[in-house]
Order: C-alpha cells, then sequence, then structure tokens
C-alpha cells in the first residue's frame, strides 16, 4: 500500500473548458489598485487607534523609525503573496467552495509600505489585500474585493494583524464598501520545511463574514535543511544525459528543472495506480554550484475527465482542499538526480495551527531523467518515493514510482534520449502483420504509402469511430530516429537518417506509437437520439510498438492499454494507411482489438476506427488553393465594383433610366455586400485557414489571410451600390413606376423557398438522429443559420429576377435600363464560384475540415444539382432582360404609361 487517506475517483460529465479571462479586468484591477495607494496616505486618520486596538490587542503599534530602500525591498518580498487560498465568507458573495465548475478562489497580499519600529521585533505596514472568486453569471468578470489595511507584524510570535477597509465593484459600476475589516496571519519568517504555510482569517461586518486563508509561502529567504540530504537509494540504473551536463552552478539549471519538474505525475506501487500527484510550485536557487530546490505537491484523487475542472486545476498554484507534500533538497550533479526531503501534510486552515509536525517528515523524493525510453516507460521525468527514516512509517509503505503524466511537450528536446524496442512485442506484431498482409498486393517504386521521403506528420492522424468519440495517434520513434519532443525538429533527422531495414522482404520499419483517445464508458448503450444526450466519457492511452510496410501502408503493433487504473499489454492495433494520391478523405482506416480470450475480465470487443485529417502533400495543395481562391475572391469582388461604376455611369447618362431600375434587385444585391462586413467573414476565412497549420507540428506557417484585403473590395462595392440605389431611389420619387408587382411576386416566392429549405433541414436532421452511425466529424452538419445563408446565396444568384419581373410589368420600351456589364457581369461572377466548385472537385482531394475562401458552402448552395441549375437559371435570367431591352418597342417611356397597369399608381418605393 501506498500514501493512505486518498479516495477513488469519478467520472464527470463531458464539459468544454470555460473561456478566457477578459483583458479589460487587467485595466479594472490597475486603476482599482491606483485608487486604493492613493488612498494609503489617509488611511492612518481613518484607522482609529481604538478600532486597531480592539482587533489586534496582541501587537500594540510602536513609532517608526527609518528604513533604508534595500531593507524595505527585502522586507516587502518576505511578506508578498500571490497564490493563497480562501474558504468561507458571507453566503452569495462568492459560489459555494463546493462548486469546483464555478469556483476559482484566490487572495493576494501586496506591502506596499513597510518600515522598523523602536521595537526590534515590530513591523509596521500598510497593504493591499484581494480576494478573487469566480461568478456564476459571468465567467469574464470575477468577483474580487480589495482591502487598504494598516497594521504590525512581530517576529517574536510571528503574528500579523492589521484593520482597514475594503471596497467592491459591482457588476452594475457601482461601489460597495466594507469598513471596520481585520486581517490576522501567522507568517513564518523565514519558512521552512517544518513551517512553510501563511495561515490565519480575514473578518469583517456589512456582508463580509469570515474567510479562513491559507497560502504557501513565497519569500526568497526560505531556510534550507542544513544537511544536504542524499538519494538513500539510487533508482533504477539510467545511463546518463548529455544534455543535463549543464546543471551545477549554471542559471540555466533553475530554469531547467523548473520548466521540467511542474507536471502531473503517475504513481505506482506494486503495479497498481495511485492517485496522481502535481508539483504546484517550485523554487529554485543557486548558491555556486549548488542547486537548491523547494517544491509544493498535492496529492489529487480528481483522475476524473471533466474538462471543466481539469481547466481550473491546471490554473491553480495551490489547493486548499487537497493534501499536500512540501519538500526541499538539492541537485546532485555526480548522480545526476534532483534528491529531496518531504512532509505530508494535512493544510491547516486556521491561525492557531501549529507548524509541521516532525513525525510527518519522513518521506524522501528523488528525480531525474530517464536516457532510454520504451514500451512501458516514455517519461520526461522518472521518480520515486520512499521511507527515508522511521518517522515516515504508516505514511508510505514500499518503494512508489513516479512518472510524469506529459510524455511529448513539444518544448522538450529528446535528441539525446535512446528507445528501446521490446524483441517480444515486435515479434508478436510481426506474426500478425503476416496474417493481415496475406493477399494485399505489394506496391514497389513509387512508394505511395508514407515512408522516409515524407515528412512525420503523414504518420500522425487523428480518428474517430462508432465506439471513439475522438483520438489522436503520434509516432514516437520510427527505426532508430526519436521523434517525440521538439517535432519541428524532427523532420530534419528524419531526412537524413539512414534506418536499417530489418527484413530484406519484406522491408519492415520498427515502429512506436502513443495514442490517445476518447470514448464511453464501458457500460455504456448507445442511445436512439444521438443529437440530445450527455455521458461521461474517459480518457484512455495506448502506448504501442510494431512493425510497419511501407510497400502495403500497414501499421502493426502490439501495445499496452491504460485504462481505469488498470494496463492491459495484450492489445493488437493495425491501421492500413490510405495512399498519398487517393481521392478518399483521412489517412484510413484501423481496428483496436485484444489478443485475450473471451472469457479474460480484460477481454474487449475489437473497436474500429477511421483515421483523417490530411498528408503532406495535401496540405501543401490546400494552402496552394486557397492562396488561388483568396485571389478569386479578390478578383470577382474588384469586378463587380468596376461593373457597379458602369451601371452608376450608365444610369446618370439616362436619367430616365433610374425610374425603371429595379428597387428590390438593387436591395439584394445591397445586402449580399453588407452580409460578409456585418457578420465579419474575414475572421470566418482566418480561422478556416488556420486549420492547415501542418497539425502535426511539421511547420509552423501562418496561414491567416490578411483582413484588410479581404475587407476593403467588399466594403467598395457596399459604398458603389449604396450610391447606385441612392440614385434609383431619386429616380424613383419623381416617377409614377411601381414597384408593387415585383414585391407580390418576389416576397412570397421567396418565403415558399425559404420554408421548402426549412423543411428539407429538418428531413435530414431526423434522418440522422434516428441513425445510431451517424458521427459528427469535422465541421458537422450546418446549422438554422448557415442554411439561411446559403439560402440568401442562392436568392442573390437570381438578383435579376425583380428586375425582369419590372420589366414585364412594364411593357415595352426601348430605353436600356440596365447596363449589359452589370447583368452579365453580374451573372458572370454568380456563375463563376459554381464552375469553379466543378473543377474543383475533380482537381482536389477533399478534406474532413475542407475550408473554402471562395465557392464557400457555408454562403451558397453547391452539389451537382446545384452547380447546373444555378448557372442555367441566372443566366436564363440574364438572357430574358436583354431579350426585354433589346426587342422593346419603339414608344418612348413616358407614352409607355397609358399601356401599363404599373403607372397607375404613384410610389415612393
Amino acid at each position: 500500500m501506498a500514501m493512505a487517506g486518498l479516495t477513488s475517483s469519478t467520472n464527470q460529465p463531458r464539459m468544454a473548458p470555460p473561456p478566457g479571462r477578459n483583458p479589460s479586468m487587467h485595466t479594472y484591477h490597475l486603476c482599482l489598485c491606483f485608487l486604493l495607494l492613493a488612498s494609503t496616505a489617509t488611511l492612518s486618520a481613518a484607522v482609529t487607534a481604538s478600532s486597531y486596538s480592539i482587533a489586534c490587542p496582541s501587537l500594540p503599534p510602536a513609532n517608526d523609525r527609518h528604513t533604508d530602500a534595500d531593507d524595505a525591498l527585502s522586507l516587502t518580498r518576505s511578506f508578498q503573496i500571490s497564490a493563497g487560498q480562501f474558504s468561507g465568507g458571507a453566503a452569495g458573495l462568492f459560489p459555494p467552495e463546493d462548486d469546483d465548475l464555478y469556483n476559482d478562489r484566490s487572495f493576494a497580499f501586496f506591502p506596499h509600505g513597510i518600515s522598523r519600529t523602536e521595537d526590534p521585533a515590530l513591523l509596521h505596514l500598510t497593504a493591499t489585500f484581494t480576494l478573487t472568486g469566480g461568478r456564476r453569471d459571468n465567467y469574464s468578470f470575477p468577483a474580487s474585493v480589495s482591502f487598504v489595511l494598516d497594521g504590525h507584524y512581530s517576529s517574536a510570535s510571528l503574528q500579523l494583524c492589521m484593520v482597514g477597509m475594503g471596497t467592491e465593484r459591482a457588476k452594475d459600476g457601482s461601489l460597495k464598501h466594507y469598513p471596520d475589516v481585520a486581517l490576522r496571519l501567522r507568517v513564518p519568517n523565514p519558512p521552512s520545511l517544518a513551517d512553510p504555510f501563511v495561515t490565519g482569517s480575514l473578518e469583517g461586518g456589512s456582508g463580509l463574514g469570515t474567510f479562513r486563508l491559507v497560502a504557501y509561502a513565497e519569500g526568497d529567504d526560505y531556510k534550507y535543511g542544513s544537511d544536504r540530504t542524499a538519494c538513500s537509494l539510487r533508482p533504477p540504473k539510467h545511463p546518463d544525459r548529455e544534455s543535463l551536463r549543464m546543471l551545477g552552478g549554471d542559471n540555466s539549471a533553475c530554469s531547467h528543472l523548473t520548466q521540467q519538474l511542474m507536471t502531473s505525475y503517475r504513481l505506482e506501487h506494486g503495479g497498481a495506480q495511485l492517485p496522481r500527484m502535481r508539483v504546484n510550485q517550485m523554487r529554485c536557487t543557486t548558491d555556486g554550484a549548488a542547486v537548491h530546490v523547494r517544491a509544493y505537491a498535492v496529492l489529487s484523487n480528481d483522475t476524473g475527465s471533466s474538462e471543466r475542472r481539469r481547466y481550473y486545476r491546471r490554473r491553480r498554484r495551490f489547493l486548499v482542499r487537497e493534501e499536500a507534500v512540501v519538500a526541499d533538497g538539492h541537485w546532485d550533479s555526480d548522480r545526476r538526480m534532483l534528491c529531496l526531503t518531504a512532509c505530508r501534510v494535512p493544510l491547516p486552515v486556521l491561525s492557531s495551527a501549529p507548524a509541521v509536525r516532525e513525525h510527518g517528515c519522513g518521506i524522501g523524493m528523488s528525480f531525474w531523467f530517464p536516457a532510454i525510453w520504451t514500451m512501458r516507460e516514455r517519461s520526461i521525468v522518472s521518480g520515486m518515493l520512499w521511507n527515508s527514516t522511521n518517522a515516515g512509517s504508516g505514511l508510505i509503505h514500499g518503494m512508489i514510482t513516479a512518472s510524469s503524466m506529459d510524455d511529448q511537450r513539444s518544448s522538450t528536446n529528446l535528441s539525446d534520449v535512446k528507445y528501446s524496442y521490446n524483441a517480444t512485442v515486435l515479434g508478436e506484431a510481426r506474426k500478425h502483420y503476416l496474417e493481415i498482409s496475406m493477399g494485399k498486393k505489394k506496391i514497389t517504386g513509387s512508394h505511395p504509402f508514407p515512408d522516409f521521403n515524407c515528412t512525420v506528420s503523414d504518420f500522425a492522424f487523428r480518428f474517430d469511430g462508432l465506439d471513439i468519440w475522438g483520438g489522436e495517434a503520434y509516432p514516437v520513434t520510427i527505426g532508430s530516429v526519436m521523434l517525440a519532443g521538439e517535432r519541428l525538429a524532427a523532420d530534419d533527422a528524419f531526412f537524413q537518417h539512414t534506418v536499417a531495414v530489418e527484413d530484406k522482404e519484406p522491408a519492415l520499419l520498427n515502429v512506436s506509437y502513443t495514442i490517445r483517445y476518447t470514448a464511453p464508458p464501458d457500460n455504456w448503450v448507445r442511445p436512439t437520439n444521438m443529437l440530445n444526450y450527455s455521458v461521461g466519457y474517459e480518457k484512455r492511452k495506448i502506448s504501442a510498438e510494431g512493425v510497419y510496410d511501407p510497400n502495403r501502408g500497414i501499421l502493426c503493433m502490439v501495445g499496452c492499454k491504460e485504462h481505469n487504473g488498470s494496463t492491459d499489454c495484450h492489445t493488437l492495433v493495425t491501421v492500413q494507411f490510405a495512399s498519398l494520391d487517393s481521392k478518399a478523405q483521412g489517412h484510413g482506416t484501423g481496428v483496436i482489438s485484444s489478443l485475450r480470450d473471451k472469457t479474460d475480465r480484460l477481454f474487449f470487443e475489437k473497436v474500429d476506427f477511421t483515421s483523417y485529417g490530411m498528408y503532406s502533400s495535401q496540405v501543401f495543395e490546400a494552402i496552394s488553393r486557397m492562396d488561388m481562391e483568396s485571389v478569386l475572391l479578390l478578383a470577382s469582388t474588384t469586378l463587380s465594383c468596376v461593373f457597379i461604376i458602369l451601371q452608376i455611369l450608365h444610369t446618370k447618362r439616362n436619367p430616365e433610366a433610374a425610374a425603371a431600375t429595379s428597387i428590390t434587385m438593387l436591395t439584394v444585391v445591397t445586402m449580399g455586400y453588407l452580409a460578409p462586413l456585418a457578420l465579419n467573414s474575414e475572421a470566418l476565412f482566418a480561422s478556416r485557414r488556420s486549420q492547415y497549420y501542418d497539425f502535426y507540428y511539421s511547420t509552423s506557417r501562418r496561414l491567416e489571410m490578411n483582413e484588410v484585403m479581404m475587407r476593403a473590395p467588399t466594403l467598395i462595392a457596399f459604398m458603389l451600390q449604396l450610391c447606385l440605389l441612392q440614385l434609383a431611389w431619386s429616380g424613383r420619387r419623381t416617377s409614377t413606376v411601381s414597384e408593387r408587382t415585383v414585391l407580390w411576386i418576389c416576397l412570397p416566392l421567396y418565403a415558399l423557398g425559404g420554408a421548402f429549405a426549412a423543411i428539407i433541414r429538418g428531413i435530414n436532421a431526423r434522418a440522422m438522429s434516428g441513425d445510431p452511425s451517424m458521427i459528427s466529424t469535422g465541421e458537422g452538419p450546418a446549422t438554422i443559420w448557415e442554411d439561411l445563408v446559403s439560402y440568401a446565396g442562392l436568392i442573390l444568384d437570381g438578383f435579376l429576377l425583380p428586375q425582369v419581373i419590372l420589366n414585364a410589368s412594364l411593357g415595352k420600351s426601348r430605353v436600356g435600363v440596365i447596363s449589359p456589364w452589370f447583368y452579365i457581369g453580374g451573372t458572370m461572377v454568380r456563375v463563376a464560384p459554381h464552375v469553379y466548385d466543378v473543377v474543383r472537385a475533380h482537381v482536389y482531394t477533399p478534406s474532413m475540415r475542407s475550408s473554402h475562401l471562395y465557392a464557400s458552402p457555408r454562403g451558397d448552395l453547391f452539389s451537382i444539382v446545384w452547380d447546373v441549375v444555378i448557372p442555367c437559371g441566372a443566366v436564363l435570367l440574364a438572357l430574358l432582360l436583354f431579350l426585354q431591352q433589346r426587342l422593346g418597342g419603339t414608344a418612348s417611356l413616358p407614352a409607355q404609361r397609358r399601356r401599363s397597369g404599373g403607372y397607375e399608381m404613384v410610389s415612393n418605393i
């Protein structure tokens, strides 16, 4: 057994992490702090001697004496607290303490004035104290109460007592004041391993209540143990890593240790998984060649998969309600490991709580950086915990191994780490490969499957399936090349390395992978309606190694699956990669299956999945396509500007044409230019392009479009269209031409089309909800809003319809109301995307996350049928308009007023 008092984990419903804090809050806090600091000069007058003597009878005030700047700065650092936690308080001020989804309670204590007094054991302080917690109703506006305090600290009793007043900014912007506030803290000075916590309380009337406070002491004057504890037990033999020779007295030693060691660790004892440990705080100092480290670690039972809880827990540097371990020690440069002495402590919550008792400090801890990875051990940091003295008995029984859970940090250089394959596992994987490859044709020559002529990203993929909600697989090694860690730099070694072929026939490559995915619980039953359900999900991981055949695209691996605290090393993973020149979406298909007997309790039914993503060649092709589409989009919008200008000139040359121009037609076109501006569509374009970062870290090319380039032509076209609309409106005001007939026909027609589109969408949604095999991937089905936008695109494709109807209602006229440039050019602009869509479907490989800047399915209707129907309809309307204007009678426009019923009503429309 290992550490007692830890409970099992529970699964939580899947929830998205909340959005980040509002940047405007920083400005608010700065302004509030400025106001609080400005009021410090008058604080002494506000705080009477009687109020201080009542709150702090054990710390009588003393006269200040001169304190030099360096001494004051040193004292300020000793008392500063930036990440304390609190509990309690008046109901309603902060969310309940047991509400993990909204609760992020913390406090900060910043002295802004410290001076010594005539009493050598007494310090006079003025400080700002801030309580911060989440709000239920608004993530971006946290509840925050700040206090300006004045008081004294006794180095003899380690007690700090201050009084003052507080201010809270309410949601409506008003200020709420909290007078007569008392802060009492026990501050160890200096803190040490046996006394590492600041504890105390904050009390006040007027709805404030009493808060219990606890913080890990952050002072730079920490007192390390006098004896430099040596690692009493050596870890298993691990060759030294060349990259760690810089650790000694170098200033980079602390930076490296802090970066690597502050992470979560998996604890294991006798093969059994234990609750997690996370190093939340670490302070490192160098003294010549010596490197001293002190740390604060949380022993957490939270192994569930609630994403929102994990979001908060990652941000918290200090957790009140968890059991903790405090430790200090040094870096042993000879053994290349960190040696620590630790105390497992229950966190005190009262100012009167005693310091950590010595009998809890019998834990030894060591951490090192493994130089050899295997299928079972792929941790950047490994460690051990044990009983170093009799004082530790009862806390830890036996040896506990610790391994970091983050084995793929992109910031870690693993170039000097070696990988050791398991011959037995490779033999098992090769046997299953031979069974699978029988009957599959070997392809040589151009190598249409990923091989060493490809990039690392071609071997990585994302996947999902009927019983998998999402996952990713990425290679750790291919051959003897380590690909984990700095993946951006891995390609160079990948290209230059020559892999020793294991077999001449077939040529198989040894590979190792890490596979992570989420799946429903084992007892989960798939609901009938997949569009409306809520269920907790479980995160699973498979560490596997095996063989890959680049001539057949077959990946076959045997691995260890971690699930519910157990490890099953009889798991088979097979993947059939799609060829590089395939027109199919994704990387191929795969299966995760059990090699155990069906009667074994660890046996599980096979899980099929489909991998998706893009090969690097497809990514570069998509980038080129999108660059071309951006040019087409800019060109079409620019041409539209030219056509509108020509129509404006045509209207000014023919004043009578303005009265006969359809206001409805011009309004439809104007709204077509307004919509992208109002909906900020260039941001949508940028987000879609950002999907083409090379997802698997082989490139960092920035792919976002220049927003000004996307916005400017559309804005110009919109302004020109408004000018044209204004001309037509002015001409109509002095005319008797009516738009009523156009509205009577167009509006019902548009409404009927919209209703028909809604019915079709409802039928499709109902069909999807009744099919349990439907898996939502990529961008997912279109929303109602997106369907409306596409239908609006159809209306815009037929922008000439109102003009054709108006011409028919007016009768014959020889006046060319619409310039051929406007209606023929505008028709070509609307038809061109559909012609391009046909070409794109035959030339480019589709992707599950395809991004379209030009001819976007989210802005118009595109399919084989629509690509025929829409151009034919648009050309037909243009032809009708041409015939109406070309074959009109010889009578003048005014003479026609008597022949058309449309001229009988005067209208301003």
